[in-house]
């Protein structure tokens, strides 16, 4: 007699809907956040209608979790476009010489394909057209393309300090999208949230198919479930699946949980990993839903990159109930052209609560100590050290690092410069 495990149905879901739930995870993650953030019921701070932005008036903090790993370096901009209804027209403002900032544009699949910045926009202000490539965009502005009809527009204004907020505000409020007034996909207006995260995330996975019909790739994951009753179009209403089906599913999703979880850390359990494919994966499944479970919205590398330390230098897993260091040899910070930018988060993939309400440190931290070499020593620990100026405050449990890199440069990207490890320091 067969058991469950072994039931033929069980086995072909799962077989076909694991992978399925890894390629199509960035796309649900991508319609989630845009539920989130325009619903009219929606409870989220961002909420805005879509082709407006919210730009934030203050620096995000432990308080802010709309969006896994944010950085607290930047007052940040956020709108979602949707080009079903014609072009829409972004206008970017002028902004002070010395003040970085970036309008990162992400598809549905998650893929940075534009980012407008000082280095190709300029710092006296522009008119850009977002199309599609059925449309034609008109008017006195740069066209650009857009691969699908939902676009994510993350925007950065860097602010240098506290006492630089109120200007960072200015130009953050300055940034103006116009166009039609536009609905949304279907996927997004028809979220589904049950409470049950296996089955939800399927009958989200399958509605936006509505919208984002199955990549190539896709293509014969999707004909074998097919052939058990689960069909890439209208509604499915998976509690009404069979039970073998919906068992399969609940495995799927176990699995391809499990598999993008540990492919976000260094399989090495090295102290830092870094990919130069964010934000452009083509067939990277794997690396795209990684990204998006612990870096959703992340900048290709030829604008950031983002550097992870799960481990210190000795292959254990940080944990603020032990003290560490991050030292950078004179000479040897972190080579950018922009910014660099040390953050800390809690397993949970958000900022840490803390009583400096420090959740970063980079090259703008005010009263950063330098050694009189030029050398710089960062302490990483929950309970807080002599003196402050150079503490990166943890949690009493697991946390990870994000070391960020804006405008890296050639030296870093070419494989010739190598980030100190973290190192644990004895009691």
């Amino acid at each position: 007699m067969q058991t469950r495990q072994e039931d033929p149905v069980v086995a072909l879901v799962r077989m076909f809907a694991g992978p399925l739930a890894i390629a199509r995870y960035p796309v649900v993650e991508v319609v989630r956040t845009c539920a989130l953030h325009t619903l009219p019921h929606s409870s989220s701070p961002l909420r805005r209608p879509f082709n407006t932005i919210h730009a934030s008036m203050r620096r995000w903090t432990h308080e802010d979790r709309d969006i896994v790993t944010p950085a607290n370096d930047f007052l940040y901009l956020n709108a979602w476009i949707d080009l079903s209804r014609g072009p829409v027209v972004l206008d970017i403002p002028a902004v002070e010489e010395d003040r970085y900032y970036v309008i990162e544009l992400l598809d549905a699949f998650t893929n940075n394909f534009t980012n407008l910045s000082p280095r190709n926009a300029g710092t006296r202000g522009g008119r850009f057209v977002l199309h599609t490539s059925g449309q034609r965009p008109t008017g006195d502005g740069a066209p650009v393309a857009c691969p699908t009809d939902l676009v994510w527009l993350l925007g950065r204004v860097l602010v240098q300090g506290d006492d630089d907020l109120a200007r960072a505000q200015q130009t953050a409020s300055a940034f103006r999208l116009d166009g039609v007034q536009g609905e949304g996909p279907v996927c997004v207006r028809q979220w589904h949230e049950s409470g049950d995260a296996a089955l939800d995330f399927f009958e989200n996975l399958f509605q936006s198919f509505a919208d984002l019909p199955p990549c190539d790739d896709e293509a014969a994951m999707v004909n074998a479930l097919e052939r058990v009753g689960i069909r890439p179009a209208g509604t499915h209403g998976m509690l009404a699946l069979p039970e073998p089906v919906q068992h399969g599913l609940r495995l799927a999703y176990a699995d391809a949980q499990r598999l993008i979880v540990a492919f976000t850390e260094s399989r090495t359990r090295r102290s830092w990993t870094y990919s130069l494919g964010l934000g452009r994966y083509g067939h990277g499944h794997v690396l795209r839903a990684c990204i998006a479970m612990k870096g959703l919205g992340a900048l290709a590398a030829d604008e950031a990159v983002y550097a992870t330390a799960d481990f210190d230098e000795a292959g254990e897993r940080l944990d603020g109930r032990r003290r560490y260091e991050l030292y950078f040899p004179p000479g040897e910070l972190p080579p950018v052209d922009a910014l660099w930018s040390l953050s800390l988060y809690g397993a949970d993939r958000y900022f840490a609560d803390n009583p400096i309400r420090r959740y970063a440190i980079g090259d703008r931290t005010p009263g950063l100590q330098y050694d009189a070499d030029g050398g710089l020593h960062i302490q990483i620990q929950h309970e807080p050290p002599a003196s402050p100026s150079n503490w990166l405050p943890a949690p009493a449990g697991g946390f990870y690092l994000i070391l960020r890199f804006y405008h890296p440069k050639a030296v870093f990207l070419e494989g010739h410069y190598a980030i100190p490890p973290v190192r644990a320091v004895e009691a």
